[in-house]
């Protein structure tokens, strides 16, 4: 029997409104090749962000938790590698195009023409990252990383996930892996297996890893040898 299509993006659409909400659900079933995820706040949205890859966002400005504005700041800063539309009833002498300032990609008004949204949530899917990498060690990137000494953002993904990691001249600053963040972080992504691995030349987080490249690598491979070690017991 032949296997169903699986959606090979997904799409996250971040809005509060119920009803806008059951519209976006029903009326995007055409958007073939997407799997539609769907969150009621910013923080809702930055969660599932954590939780898996996102290949492009929607999202309203006014929400309640953590308001449009503020979520696209976090995902620029954070996931810098996902375009943002935004979809807003708020009028242009309402928003001052803070949003594109911000870093969102454009800007469509409510209620959306779902032909015009999926146009745009098509075009926004092909965003291309600065460079993707597949099948070279994790640990061989940093190094080479490190010898050209790039500040950059790494999405980093595997069968255990996906995490980031950030550099700052050629030094691992900061890492996140669903909850964790920091060294946790960064010894858990650097144990994974030969992942894929996209990178955009920015970087803008506050460093709170402080370790040589070198010194890093050293004790994720301490980390790794003593959990397999674990593991055979």
């Amino acid at each position: 029997m032949p296997k169903p299509d699986v959606p090979a993006k997904t799409l996250l659409v971040a809005e509060d409104d119920r009803a806008m909400l059951s519209l976006y659900r029903a009326g995007l079933k055409g958007l073939q090749g997407f799997k539609i995820i769907l969150a009621e706040n910013g923080g809702q949205a930055l969660e599932m962000l954590q939780q898996e890859p996102v290949h492009v966002l929607v999202t309203d400005l006014n929400m309640p938790v953590m308001d449009g504005f503020h979520l696209i700041a976090k995902v620029n800063r954070f996931y810098p590698q996902v375009p943002i539309i935004v979809m807003t009833g708020l009028d242009e002498g309402q928003h001052m195009n803070t949003p594109l300032q911000l870093g969102a990609i454009r800007i469509l008004t409510k209620p959306p023409r779902l032909t015009i949204l999926m146009d745009a949530i098509r075009a926004a899917s092909q965003f291309q990252p600065t460079g993707m990498v597949r099948g070279i060690g994790l640990n061989s990137i940093l190094q080479l990383l490190n010898w050209e000494k790039k500040t950059c953002t790494l999405t980093v993904k595997s069968e255990a996930g996906m995490g980031l990691m950030y550099l700052k001249d050629g030094e691992v600053v900061h890492a996140a892996y669903r909850a964790e963040e920091g060294l946790p972080a960064a010894y858990e992504i650097l144990a994974w297996d030969r992942p894929d691995i996209e990178f955009v030349e920015t970087c803008r987080v506050e460093p709170t890893i402080d370790l040589h490249l070198t010194e890093l690598l050293m004790n994720a491979a301490i980390i790794t040898d003593q959990r397999s070690k674990v593991g055979e017991t």
